[in-house]
């Protein structure tokens, strides 16, 4: 039972972390090409069309692709440069990682889109409908 939760927590918990940090490391030019090209083909593993568990069993037919992209996100950030790694986590801790700038672009985008398509959508509300302009 404990393993379990302990299984758990390090997927809830500690994933979102390392695909943080993985996504941090793969923008970083620090990082040396040959690592990165070998996680993406891990990651490649994943988007492969392969013979898989069948779907009809609740968790175990998802479980593969999870447990692939933990041992190759692992494998990645193990391969990147300690320093490296150090400051990236370091940044993440303080908010300034690349992902947080990412993350605050895109809300930024998203606000600005929702602005954009909602003044559209007042607008046309105020138009009357049935008539047109030569009228």
């Amino acid at each position: 039972m404990l393993a379990r939760l302990r299984f758990f927590k390090r997927l809830v918990i500690d994933l979102p972390r390392q695909l943080r940090l993985g996504y941090c490391l793969m923008r970083d030019p620090r990082v040396p090409g040959k690592i990165k090209v070998a996680f993406g083909g891990g990651l490649g593993i994943l988007l492969a069309p392969r013979t898989r568990l069948p779907k009809s069993l609740p968790m175990l037919g998802e479980l593969d692709s999870v447990l692939i992209l933990i041992l190759a996100l692992r494998l990645f950030i193990a391969a990147c440069p300690d320093d490296v790694v150090l400051d990236v986590e370091q940044a993440i801790i303080e908010q300034r990682s690349v992902f947080d700038d990412d993350l605050r672009r895109g809300a930024a985008v998203a606000t600005s889109l929702y602005a954009r398509v909602r003044g559209m959508m007042c607008a046309a509300d105020t138009e009357p409908t049935g008539m047109s302009a030569s009228q």
